[in-house]
Parts: C-alpha cells; sequence; structure tokens
C-alpha cells in the first residue's frame, strides 16, 4: 500500500490510496459522468480551501474513524484522516454510488482495513526513523 498526493491546499492536503498500484479513487471518478464529476470535484475543491464540511449531507462519520465523502447524485467516496505528520492529510480510499445497507457495511470494512493497514505501516516507519534505521 502506497498513498499519492491529490492536491494541496489551505484546508487540507486530500491523498488516495494505492492499492496493488491501482488508484481506487482516481479510477471510480474517471468512470463517473460529467455531471457527477463536477460534483465530487467541487466537494474536493471545498475540502481543499476550507476543510471538510461540518454538513452531514456532505461529510459523514460512519464509526471506526471512517467518513464518507457524499454528492446529492449518490457519489460516495470513503476517507479517513491520515499521519498528522503530514498536513491535515484527509485520505481517500475508495468510491461507490449510494449502497444498500449492506453494501456501505461491506464497503466501510475494506476501508476500515486499509486504515489499519495505513497506520501500522506508519507505525513501523516512525521506528525505524527512531532506531535510526532504514527499511
Amino acid at each position: 500500500m502506497k498513498i499519492t498526493k491529490l492536491a494541496s491546499g489551505p484546508g487540507c492536503d486530500l491523498y488516495a490510496l494505492i492499492i496493488k498500484e491501482d488508484c481506487l479513487v482516481q479510477e471510480f471518478i474517471s468512470r463517473l459522468e460529467d455531471r457527477d464529476k463536477k460534483k465530487i470535484l467541487a466537494l474536493f475543491n471545498f475540502i481543499l480551501q476550507k476543510g471538510p464540511p461540518f454538513n452531514e449531507t456532505r461529510f459523514r462519520y460512519l464509526g471506526d474513524e471512517i467518513y464518507e465523502l457524499k454528492t446529492v447524485s449518490g457519489v460516495r467516496i470513503l476517507s479517513f484522516f491520515g499521519n498528522p505528520i503530514l498536513r491535515k492529510p484527509l485520505i481517500l480510499t475508495h468510491g461507490f454510488y449510494k449502497p444498500k445497507k449492506m453494501q456501505l457495511k461491506r464497503e466501510k470494512k475494506r476501508a476500515v482495513n486499509w486504515h489499519k493497514e495505513y497506520f501500522q505501516i506508519a507505525d513501523k516507519r516512525n521506528e525505524t526513523e527512531n532506531t535510526g534505521m532504514k527499511s
């Protein structure tokens, strides 16, 4: 697992996970219709400028440190806040259209697993840097 920086702004920096050489968020966005793409990119721009919105219709906490970015047209992108060593990082995991309840649980579980893996890797890097060893 790797991360890539998508964009940086005064409110937040957006990163995306790279899973097995694929950026699931970018692949999802590239397949969206133009109207849906414009809406999610407008939400990204808002987050870059002002940080995540305090509005549950656009940014909702799902529990287990996972958040859902939402558009009214049904686009959903799951995310979590990354290592604070990075400046205001919001890490996007993957996207999908508005799910039924059971699908949301499955998608959230995927994001929770990636969240755990991300922080395990970050913790190992910190330990290596603090002992002066290179991995």
